[in-house]
C-alpha cells in the first residue's frame, strides 16, 4: 500500500457515522491552526508575511483565539493588524486621485490551506478507487455518509472509475432519502395529532442533515 493511501484507509475504517474526508480535513485544520502560532513558524520571514497579509475568516479567527498559545496569537495578530493599517494608509493617499490603486485582499490563509488539502485527499481517494476495486464495498458505511461537497467533487472528477462511483451514488441516495423521510417525520411530530406517536429515527435527523450539507465549510 502506498504511504499516501494510509490516512484515507484509516479514516474510512474509523469514521463511519460522518464524511471520512471531512474528518481528515477537520483534524488537519486543528493541527495547522496550532502550528501557525508556533515560534518557529512566526520567526520564518515568508510565513510571517503571509500571516500579516491574510484576511482570516471569522471562523478561523475564533479557532485561533481558542488556542492555548496566546503569545503566538498576539504576535500573529500584531502582524495582521499592522499590515491592515499600512493598507489603510496607502488607500488614504490615493483618495484624491482619479485612478486609485486597487488593494489586493488575500483570502484566509487557513481556508486556502484546507482547500488545497481537500483537493489532495480527493485525488488520493480516486487513486485508491482505481487500484482497490473492493474499497467501496469494504467501506460502504463510510461512503454512505459522504457530504454533498465531497460527493459532488467525486462525481465531477470520476473518469475511469464509473462502476465505483455508481455504487457510491446508490449508497448516498439511500442515506439521503432516509434523512429526508426522518426530517418529514420530525416535522410531523410537531402536529398535536401525532404527539403520542414515537420519534423513530427522526430525533437526530437535523444533525444528520447538517453533516450532509456542512461539507466544505471552509470554502
Amino acid at each position: 500500500m502506498k504511504l499516501e493511501f494510509i490516512p484515507l484507509y484509516e479514516a474510512f475504517e474509523k469514521y463511519e457515522d460522518r464524511c471520512p474526508i471531512c474528518k481528515i480535513i477537520e483534524q488537519e485544520e486543528k493541527v495547522y491552526c496550532e502550528r501557525l502560532l508556533e515560534d518557529e513558524i512566526l520567526k520564518d520571514p515568508e510565513m510571517y508575511i503571509k500571516i500579516g497579509q491574510t484576511n482570516f475568516c471569522r471562523y478561523h479567527l475564533e479557532l485561533l483565539n481558542n488556542s492555548c498559545d496566546k503569545l503566538g496569537l498576539a504576535i500573529a495578530l500584531k502582524a495582521n493588524i499592522s499590515h491592515k493599517l499600512q493598507q489603510i494608509e496607502e488607500m488614504s493617499k490615493t483618495l484624491k486621485k482619479k485612478r486609485r490603486r486597487k488593494i489586493e485582499k488575500e483570502k484566509c490563509l487557513v481556508c486556502k490551506y484546507l482547500r488545497e488539502r481537500d483537493a489532495y485527499h480527493v485525488h488520493i481517494l480516486l487513486d485508491i478507487l482505481e487500484s482497490d476495486k473492493d474499497f467501496v464495498e469494504k467501506h460502504s458505511k463510510g461512503f454512505s455518509n459522504l457530504c454533498f461537497h465531497h460527493l459532488d467533487v467525486l462525481i465531477g472528477l470520476a473518469k475511469n472509475i464509473a462502476p465505483q462511483i455508481d455504487k457510491i451514488i446508490e449508497l448516498n441516495k439511500s442515506t439521503i432519502e432516509k434523512n429526508i423521510n426522518d426530517l418529514e417525520w420530525f416535522i410531523t411530530k410537531f402536529d398535536y395529532r401525532f404527539h403520542d406517536e414515537p420519534w423513530y429515527d427522526s430525533k437526530d435527523s437535523i444533525e444528520r442533515a447538517l453533516k450532509l450539507l456542512g461539507g466544505g465549510y471552509y470554502d
